[in-house]
């Protein structure tokens, strides 16, 4: 059984160029014998072949095998499971009905594995770029599931759609480890003149103007009497304008509904023969009772076209149409349409409707753009539904990381309110979100406002908000004591307001300060709320309580343990498109793969989470946790990503962001990345805050590096293995280091001892990829006398005298000409507090205090000249090679 698939292209299946290749590679993952499921990753820019490839590839496919074809659409905001409308009339009752129903994602999931474990089934998932969360979430729960089968899950998408921030790019990362991933080229001008053949056409003149994309090449083919034009674009309206007059606002009508419109709705709005001649020119296609665009290329072309006052009064048309239809209508359809028509009525009713069903059935970022929709018609609510959206429009951006905007709702719901009850639980609200984006003054000023003014209510939700608002607020300022405090009495209020998602909340941030304070009771605590959020599907004080116990075990370094609880973090909120706890879960599990060695995990971890946008303390681990890793690797970009970290964390940034970058900057400067009056800096302010007192982690965390910088540790006790050490018990701090699973620090440590086997720890450095670690050992081995430091030098040390990274010797010999860290940033594309670092970092490998003396250096070892390293040999050596630093 073979579901109907997109229309061809006149290249599409006689002629397929240059795609061989790829189309073999599908072949062999269906060709007999098959013993497992398969997962094919299918990316190309807009208009290179995908849906050509896939109608190739399943052409060749017997009776053996079920194709199943399903295909996104870029509408506003589409409907949970919408390609899956697509197969409605071939899937089983019931697993239709589930793909009906907006609460029935879990359902599905399994209904459609159950089709995936028939024999030889091909799952075909396309322009998932435009999927909605459900689709993105099925996705990824049939990749992971699909081994056992002999199926094959195919997902196409746009590469330049895909940034570091969309939703598809965490999908992608789950199943890319086991996934085939193919990208199509654009092709080559040879591959253009076959396409041209017998045309009449200059091949080299058409792959200049197309860049070698088919889909234009394939325009331009069909406009053979006209001048080449200037644009693609002018080439599909030119084709547009041969057709008659009275097909373009038909025409226009689909070209806004990007998913199609109803035959019959079409064929009421003009000629019969305007459409039948518009199918055979291929810029419609019907089928399945449904009229859409060929290619959305042509869609957006038309689109684009449009007047803004035509575009409206289409958009009304269609929507009085589909509001007038027999048939059941889908409510995203007659939210994008009468949002389209600039109708505030209906724009509010069906926008409202779509994303309380969107809410409901966990599409928390289709919830968050129908409210937003419906905001845009804020004239139209009454003030009760008003308040009532701007709280629920909040939650639903909080819960996909837009944390700007959900303040911005709950500022705005404050302003709104005149009693001033009713606006101290507004404040209560703001707190909180003011707290997920990590502003700990504005939550604190807000959640304190709060309580005064609801001081004489009792069994209030938003009291018990605003004093877990406060407890987390005293734990970002290690006053663990104080959160407790602060989260008793929030449980005992939530409890008698029947709050199950605050009393959660408020025994989360409890049991965090309790075992911060060396109560274990915390721990049983955490655990009981996590289960307690689970069953009773809070899903995202779940989450919050899963990375708490993660984050517990993690500063206590208890890594295994940390691991378990990230695992079940992630596995949780994976499924439930909780991107925040997700992301937040994956960075923290990438520091543990950094600090327990498992540096080929961390990789595919950071190439996700880098530059994603998230909450501040978050995105500060994730920086961080990448410039640990490429500085123990000694990567070029080490400095970079760790200045970055340094920018970032500034007024308002919680005490844990602090302590992580101030240990990660000791660390960079005993690297020999960044100055030590920099990370000592950092340091000394550390160590003058009142809350390093309060937390005995967070001492040792820093007392490790900066007693290898020979700075005084931080006061009061240092407890763990850097405790042990600083009692002059390195022996036992060893064996601590070796236990707990951190094998730096325990290198480092052994390297200390009297009798230390450099020859193996230096193997076990080499092992782990650590040169960056293993060049600075050496350093300060050397220098205290030791004998018998085995050599890793190589002939660039002698002619790169300094070791000076790529970047260092740039910033050197600009240094030299005279600029400025100002003139320095804009000519290397950096930030002039990235470029100040690098100075620093340079002035203190030549062992100077001024840039006129580094000039000078420069000058006298031949660094004058731009270009110049000092010698012949780069001082970092790329491929197989390492970073060469400073001895």
């Amino acid at each position: 059984m073979v579901f109907e698939a997109p229309l061809q292209s006149i290249a599409d299946v006689s002629d397929l160029v240059e795609r061989e290749v790829q189309l073999s590679i599908l072949d062999n993952l269906v060709a007999e014998p098959v013993d497992s499921g398969s997962v094919v990753l299918l990316s190309g820019e807009a208009g290179f072949g995908k849906t050509s490839l896939l109608n190739r590839f399943t052409s060749k496919l017997d009776h053996r095998y079920t194709v199943l074809w399903a295909s996104c659409e870029p509408i506003g905001v589409p409907a949970a499971f919408a390609p899956l409308y697509d197969l409605l009339d071939a899937l089983p009752d019931r697993l239709r009905d589930d793909v009906l129903s907006s609460a029935g994602r879990p359902a599905v999931n399994a209904g459609m594995l159950d089709l995936l474990k028939n024999d030889r089934a091909v799952l075909i998932l396309e322009d998932m770029h435009w999927a909605d969360e459900a689709t993105l979430g099925l996705a990824r729960y049939l990749g992971t599931r699909i081994a056992p089968t002999r199926s094959s899950l195919i997902i196409t998408y746009r590469s330049e759609e895909v940034d570091p921030t969309h939703p598809l790019r965490l999908v992608t990362a789950d199943l890319g480890r086991a996934a085939v991933r193919i990208e199509l080229p654009a092709l080559s001008e040879d591959g253009v003149r076959q396409m041209v053949s017998g045309e009449g056409l200059d091949p080299g003149k058409i792959h200049a103007a197309t860049l070698g994309n088919p889909f234009f090449v394939e325009q331009l083919i069909r406009q053979p009497d006209l001048e080449l034009p200037p644009s693609i674009e002018d080439a599909i309206l030119a084709s547009v304008s041969r057709l008659p007059p009275d097909t373009h606002e038909m025409l226009h009508m689909v070209a806004l509904s990007p998913d199609g419109l109803p035959l019959d709705l079409v064929l009421s709005q003009g000629p019969t023969d305007g459409l039948d001649l518009a199918i055979r020119r291929r810029i419609l296609e019907s089928s399945g009772g449904q009229v859409r665009c060929r290619h959305d290329l042509i869609r957006e072309t038309l689109e684009r076209s449009i007047p803004p006052a035509l575009a409206r009064s289409l958009h009304l048309r269609v929507l009085d149409a589909l509001e007038e239809s027999d048939g059941p209508v889908d409510v995203t359809k007659l939210a994008h349409h009468s949002v389209g028509a600039g109708d505030g009525e209906r724009a509010v009713r069906y926008s409202l409707r779509a994303a309380r069903e969107a809410a409901q059935g966990g599409a928390h970022r289709q919830a968050a753009a129908h409210y937003s929709n419906a905001l845009g018609f804020r004239s139209s609510m009454e003030r009760p539904t008003l308040l009532d959206t701007l709280l629920a429009a909040a939650r639903e951006q909080c819960l996909i990381n837009e944390f700007d905007i959900a303040t911005e709702f709950a500022g705005e719901r404050v302003a709104l309110f005149d009693d001033s009850v009713e606006v101290s639980r507004a404040r209560a609200w703001l707190a909180y979100f003011e707290s997920r984006k990590n502003h700990m003054e504005a939550a604190k000023s807000n959640a304190h406002a709060a309580l005064v003014g609801l001081a004489g209510l009792r069994q209030s939700e938003e009291r018990a908000l605003a004093l877990t608002v406060l407890a987390w607020v005293a734990t970002m300022e290690a006053e663990f004591a104080e959160s407790v405090d602060y989260g008793e009495q929030a449980i005992a209020e939530a409890r008698a307001a029947n709050s199950i998602d605050v009393e959660v909340h408020a025994a989360t941030m409890t049991g965090g300060a309790r075992c911060a304070l060396g109560d274990i009771s915390g721990l049983a605590q955490m655990e009981k709320a996590a289960a307690t959020a689970i069953a009773e599907e809070c899903v995202e004080t779940a989450a919050q309580a899963l990375n708490w116990l993660a984050w517990t075990s993690y500063w206590g370094l208890r890594l295994d343990e940390s691991r378990r609880w990230l695992e079940k973090q992630i596995e949780y909120t994976a499924p439930r498109e909780l991107d925040a706890w997700y992301i937040s879960g994956m960075t923290t599990l990438a520091s543990i793969d950094v600090a327990s060695g498992r540096w080929a995990e961390a990789e595919v971890g950071i190439e996700v989470l880098l530059g994603q946008r998230t909450c501040l303390m978050t995105e500060v681990e994730a920086l961080s946790t990448a410039g640990q890793l490429r500085a123990r690797q000694g990567h070029p970009d080490a400095l970079d990503l760790i200045a970055e970290a340094l920018d970032r964390v500034g007024e308002g940034a919680t005490f844990g962001s602090r302590a992580t970058v101030t240990a990660l900057a000791l660390e960079g400067a005993w690297l020999g990345l960044i100055g030590v009056e920099t990370a000592a800096a950092l340091y000394e302010e550390l160590c003058a805050s009142p809350m390093l007192s309060h937390d005995p982690y967070g001492r040792a965390r820093v007392a490790f590096w900066a007693h290898r910088l020979g700075l005084d540790p931080p006061g009061g006790v240092i407890p763990g293995a850097i405790g042990l050490e600083l009692e002059g018990r390195s022996a036992e701090a060893a064996e601590k280091w070796e236990r707990l699973g951190f094998p730096v620090e325990n290198a480092l440590t052994k390297a200390g001892l009297p009798d230390a086997d450099l020859d193996s720890i230096f193997s076990e450095l080499a092992r782990l990829g650590a040169d960056g670690v293993a060049r600075a050992l050496r350093r300060d081995l050397q220098r205290s006398g030791v004998k018998g430091v085995p050599r890793g030098e190589r002939s660039a040390t002698r002619e790169n005298p300094a070791r000076l990274t790529t970047r260092q010797a740039e910033v050197l010999t600009l240094i030299a000409t005279g600029l400025s860290n100002a003139d320095i940033a804009e000519e290397l594309f950096i930030s002039e507090k990235t470029a100040g670092h690098h100075v620093s970092a340079v002035l203190t490998k030549l062992n100077v205090s001024s840039r006129l003396q580094a000039a000078a250096w420069a000058t006298a070892n031949g660094w004058g000249v731009a270009g110049s390293n000092g010698g012949d040999e780069s001082p970092v050596d790329n491929g197989d090679k390492s970073l060469q630093t400073r001895d």
